[in-house]
C-alpha cells in the first residue's frame, strides 16, 4: 500500500500554484537577461562612438601624429603626419618606425616617461628645416598592445622668432661694446675687463699688466691729411694692434682719442715689454706716411707699460696710472719706443 501511494505521488501533476511561480521566474530571468544584453549593448556602442570621436580626433587635429606600437611597429599616422613624411599610409602604416623617423624620434618615442615634451628640428625631403616641440605619451593601442601617441608641435616661426631675437641681441651688444670706427673694443669694454680681470688676480695672485700707447702726433697728422685720412689712420693702427694679442690673452681697447691699451691678464712686467715692443714694431711697418712727424716720415707709436699683482692695498686705477706715467716717459725722452714702471714699486 505504501508503494502504491509513492507511485501515484510521484506521477501527480504540479498544482496551478506551483506553474505560476515557475512562469514567474522564467519571466524574471528573461527580464534580467534582456537587460544585461542591453547594458552590454550600450558599452558596446559607447566603445564604438569613443573609437570613431578618437579616430575623428586623430584625424582632425593639426598637428602631426602618429602611433607607434612597442615593438616599434607604427599602427596610425594621421594626414598632417603623412604630409610631413611626404608619404602615403600604405607606406608608413605596418611599418617600422626606424625607417621611416630619425634615430632621435625612435629614442624619444621608446623613453619611459609617460608624458614628455622635448625640442627637436627635423630636415624634411625638400631639406626645409623645421622645429617642433615632440611630445611623447603612453597608451594602449586598438590592438591591447602598449604603444606611444607622438605628437609633433610646430614652433618653427616661434624658432626663427627667438634666433631673430638673439641676433639683434648680439648686434645690440656689440654696438655697446665695440668702438664704433675701430671695430675694437671701446673704453666702456676696457672699464668692465678692468674690474674683472683684477678681481681674478687679486684672488688667484696673479700679475695684470697694462699697455698705454699714443700714436706720435697725430694731431699733425690730422691738420695734414684731414680727419677723413686720420680716422682711416685710427682704423688701420687699431687692427694692427690688435692682432698682436690672441684675444683670448688680453683686451685690446680703444681708450680714448688716439690712444689705445691693453690689458693682459697673468703676464708680468717682461712679457708686457716684449709684447709692447712687437706692437711698436706692427705700427711702423704699416708704412703710414706722416711728413709732419719730426721723428720719422711715417706715422710711430709711444708705449707705456705698467705691472701689478693686485691686492688689498692697490687699486686698479694705480696700474692704469703707473702706464700712463710710462708713457709720458717714452714721450719725454724722443718717442717712438717703450717705457715701463713696475706698478708694485709705484704703488
Amino acid at each position: 500500500m505504501v508503494k502504491d501511494l509513492n507511485c501515484r505521488t510521484a506521477d501527480k501533476k504540479p498544482s496551478p500554484q506551483q506553474r505560476c511561480s515557475n512562469c514567474s521566474d522564467l519571466e524574471k530571468n528573461n527580464k534580467e537577461l534582456e537587460e544585461f544584453i542591453g547594458r552590454i549593448s550600450s558599452q558596446l556602442l559607447a566603445a564604438e562612438m569613443a573609437d570613431m570621436e578618437l579616430e575623428q580626433i586623430f584625424s582632425a587635429c593639426a598637428d602631426p601624429m602618429i602611433v607607434i606600437r612597442v615593438d616599434g611597429i607604427i599602427v596610425r599616422a594621421n594626414k598632417q603626419m603623412l604630409a610631413l613624411l611626404n608619404a602615403n599610409s600604405d607606406k608608413v602604416v605596418g611599418s617600422q618606425s626606424n625607417t621611416i623617423l630619425t634615430q632621435t624620434e625612435c629614442d624619444l618615442a621608446s623613453a619611459s616617461r609617460k608624458i614628455k615634451q622635448t625640442d627637436i628640428e627635423l630636415t624634411t625631403t625638400k631639406g626645409e628645416k623645421l622645429s617642433f616641440i615632440l611630445t611623447t605619451s603612453r597608451l594602449i593601442t586598438l590592438d591591447g598592445t602598449p604603444g606611444t601617441l607622438v605628437q609633433y608641435k610646430d614652433i618653427t616661426e616661434r624658432k626663427q622668432a627667438e634666433k631673430a631675437l638673439e641676433a639683434a641681441h648680439a648686434a645690440l651688444k656689440k654696438v655697446a661694446e665695440i668702438d664704433g670706427l675701430t671695430q675694437i673694443a671701446n673704453r666702456r669694454t676696457f672699464d668692465e675687463t678692468l674690474i674683472k680681470y683684477w678681481q681674478q688676480l687679486l684672488e688667484a695672485q696673479q700679475p695684470l699688466s697694462a699697455i698705454l700707447c699714443d700714436i706720435d702726433f697725430f694731431k699733425k697728422y690730422n691738420d695734414t691729411y684731414g680727419h677723413q685720412q686720420g680716422d682711416s689712420c685710427l682704423i688701420s693702427v687699431a687692427q694692427a694692434l690688435a692682432s698682436t694679442i690672441n684675444a683670448n690673452s688680453g683686451l685690446t681697447a680703444r681708450y680714448g682719442g688716439e690712444e689705445f691699451i691693453f690689458l693682459l691678464p697673468n703676464v708680468g712686467q717682461d712679457q708686457a715689454v716684449a709684447i709692447a715692443e712687437q706692437a711698436r714694431q706692427n705700427i711702423e711697418q704699416l708704412d703710414i706716411g706722416h711728413s709732419a712727424s719730426t721723428i720719422a716720415n711715417h706715422v710711430t707709436l709711444s708705449l707705456g707699460v705698467a705691472s701689478i699683482i693686485p691686492n688689498v692695498n692697490s687699486t686698479s686705477k694705480e696700474l692704469i696710472e703707473a702706464a700712463d706715467k710710462a708713457l709720458y716717459l717714452s714721450k719725454g725722452h724722443g718717442r717712438n719706443m717703450v717705457s715701463h714702471i713696475d706698478g708694485n714699486k709705484n704703488n
